[in-house]
């Protein structure tokens, strides 16, 4: 196995909490968060981890630059610009649709942290991605710049390496806490947190199946051929000693709503409950759609009832402020 080099970005390991006043509400005595939302890099989330990686292989190639894409609410592109700031990178990002004159949320912490942005239409990344991506590398390097350039999410075979040490990390902990096996529920989206845990899984003989991701956009074979590339690949360039096969993915299906970054009322309603009964903030992007699948199931029977469960929180707070009065109480449809 051919471990990756990493940069130290993250204040790890994060907290594994019980929530315990919501767990005896829903009558789930084993439910459990991880609270990777703590990771550190001004509350970067997931993508932290997924970014100690590749930016260890930025400097190593002598890259001084990341160029990156996402929305213009994106929590990895917030990650990466704080990433960049700590470790004196300049950093660039695309991001879609194109921001509003004002900046809020993730958006003002890009420009706080000084990134350069660049605004583009859905239709303009999605139809020339590749072109516009090689424009801004040539035009970096015109101006003496070394850029690297990472896909959304830092979704790569690299980046999957974040996920990999959560998953041992995360085991680590239950057994400390002296907790059975358990399901683990997350967001999908991008594909590189979930690819990272399923490998890490298997890295630590544990049951892959015991992994449940909720898609936040797109429909489930997208991202059944999206994970599986990412995870055949990072298996290939790192000569990692496991056997995937694509019937291991486990996916709960049915709360993307209507699309992407587009909140729902039985979603806000989940990101109330768990503020105001454990005084833990999710967001209507990722954890809001995949907190109220985990509440659905254990309702209804599917988690919590014969094992423990945990959420894994990737973070995301900072995109709460570009929904202030859906999420103070108005505007819910």
């Amino acid at each position: 196995m051919i471990r990756p080099h990493r940069v130290s970005l993250a204040a790890l390991p994060s907290p594994l909490v019980r929530l315990e006043r919501l767990g005896r509400s829903l009558g789930c005595s084993n439910l459990w968060l991880k609270r990777d939302d703590l990771t550190g890099l001004e509350l970067s989330g997931n993508k932290v981890r997924k970014l100690e990686f590749v930016a260890a292989d930025a400097l190593a190639s002598g890259c001084d630059t990341l160029v990156t894409e996402g929305t213009s609410q994106s929590n990895h592109c917030r990650a990466t610009a704080a990433a960049c700031a700590k470790l004196g990178l300049y950093c660039e990002l695309l991001l879609r649709p194109l921001p509003p004159a004002t900046p809020q949320g993730n958006h003002l912490l890009d420009a706080l942290f000084g990134a350069r942005t660049r605004g583009f239409t859905r239709e303009q990344l999605s139809a020339d991605r590749e072109a516009i991506v090689a424009h801004v590398l040539t035009e970096l390097r015109a101006a003496g710049h070394t850029p690297r350039w990472t896909p959304m999410g830092a979704s790569e075979p690299l980046g999957c390496w974040g996920y990999i040490d959560a998953a041992a990390e995360l085991e680590v902990q239950r057994r400390e806490a002296g907790v059975g096996e358990w399901d683990i529920v997350l967001a999908v989206s991008s594909g590189g947190t979930y690819a990272g845990m399923l490998l890490g899984a298997l890295l630590n003989k544990l049951d892959p199946r015991r992994l449940w991701a909720v898609p936040v956009s797109d429909d489930i074979e997208y991202h059944r051929r999206e994970v599986g590339q990412l995870c055949r690949a990072a298996i290939a360039k790192y000569e990692l000693p496991v056997a995937f096969d694509e019937r291991m993915m486990q996916f709960v299906d049915g709360y993307v709503g209507d699309g992407y970054a587009i909140p729902y009322a039985a979603e806000i309603e989940a990101i109330r409950l768990l503020a105001r009964s454990e005084g833990v903030v999710l967001d209507p992007v990722y954890t809001g759609k995949a907190f109220c699948a985990l509440l659905d199931g254990v309702r209804g029977g599917r988690f919590g009832r014969d094992r423990p469960v945990v959420f894994i929180h990737t973070g995301g707070i900072f995109s709460d402020f570009a929904w202030p009065q859906l999420l103070a109480g108005e505007g819910a449809s």
